[in-house]
């Protein structure tokens, strides 16, 4: 049978167009990625950028073209990807010039570093368990507000703290707390920050605590005796579980041992915390316990209480 060369030829004249077609492409691509590579302006002005924490690589490839960093909302992202580099960028506050081409960015924003530093508070953390370059006045645990705050790295720790409390006095403001009361008020707070997860049972037990507090009944609670032991041993984790010892321990935080709240916070509590404790719930219960079902059950009398311990601890 005889074949036919025309498909041959066909092929064979596809491919000289295909060919020109293809490197035409390719240069094409150079050209536009080197042209965003390239700096967006020829003017030499350091400006602020921002990256908060959590902050994605999309998200940031896209602040940087809006404030006119780059050519291409896209062109950071692609050039970071590619590298491998977006682990590497830090949160922080940075000097960038519209001048600065793509690899100077990204050397900015890993390998320079950040001239502000982010210090992130969590609720229910102790001083002694906030990461950071300063050592915080024991004083002021409880009035270090759980945040992220950005801090320029020529503070010093009494400027970061100036920051914090004003920060603290803001988050407050609503509740109108008379000054008079606030260091009892943070208190309760820091005693419910440990204590209760939920908005719900935060205010119940700020209304135990009350009803205890109201017939000199020991508040009993593990969290203040944690915290007495944590301030003589300093342990590498805090907030351990209690021993039958640790409850004899001799300190004015061990409410087993004590009448009356704690003479200071114990920890730094969130705005729920606080929020709680300046709106108890009404009740007649004097009695609470974590289940392991993961929920708060609460008795009136010791009778229900150790009925309440049969069921949900054992």
């Amino acid at each position: 049978m005889h074949l036919s060369p025309r498909p041959i030829f066909r092929n064979l004249i596809s491919m000289k167009k295909v060919l020109p077609l293809s490197a035409i492409c390719a240069l094409l691509l150079i050209f536009i990625g080197y042209w965003l590579y390239l700096p967006a302006s020829n003017i030499v002005l350091n400006r602020s950028f921002v990256i908060n924490q959590g902050d994605s690589l999309k998200t940031i490839s896209l602040r940087l073209h809006k404030n006119k960093f780059t050519k291409n909302k896209y062109a950071f992202f692609v050039y970071a990807y590619l590298l491998n580099k977006s682990k590497d960028i830090k949160a922080g506050g940075f000097k960038i010039s519209a001048s600065d081409n793509l690899s100077q960015i990204l050397a900015k924003l890993t390998i320079s570093g950040s001239y502000d530093f982010w210090l992130k508070i969590i609720p229910g953390q102790r001083i002694e368990e906030i990461t950071s370059k300063f050592s915080f006045d024991p004083s002021l645990e409880g009035y270090l507000f759980p945040d992220s705050y950005l801090i320029p790295n020529y503070f010093t720790v009494d400027d970061a703290s100036s920051t914090i409390k004003n920060n603290f006095d803001n988050k407050i403001s609503n509740l109108n707390i008379p000054k008079n009361n606030l260091s009892q008020i943070i208190t309760l707070a820091s005693l419910l920050e440990r204590e209760a997860k939920t908005k719900t049972d935060k205010q119940i037990v700020a209304g135990i605590i009350n009803n205890r507090l109201k017939i000199g009944m020991a508040l009993q609670i593990d969290a203040s005796v944690q915290y007495a032991r944590d301030l003589k041993t300093h342990p590498a984790k805090y907030w351990q579980p209690l021993t039958r010892n640790d409850l004899k321990i001799v300190s004015p935080y061990n409410t087993y041992l004590n009448t009356g709240l704690p003479p200071r916070p114990i920890c730094n509590p969130g705005q729920g915390s606080i929020f709680a404790a300046t709106n108890p719930t009404p009740s007649d219960y004097l009695y609470y316990i974590h289940g392991t079902d993961g929920v708060m059950h609460y008795a009136k009398t010791l009778s229900e209480h150790n009925q309440n311990i049969s069921k949900y601890l054992r």
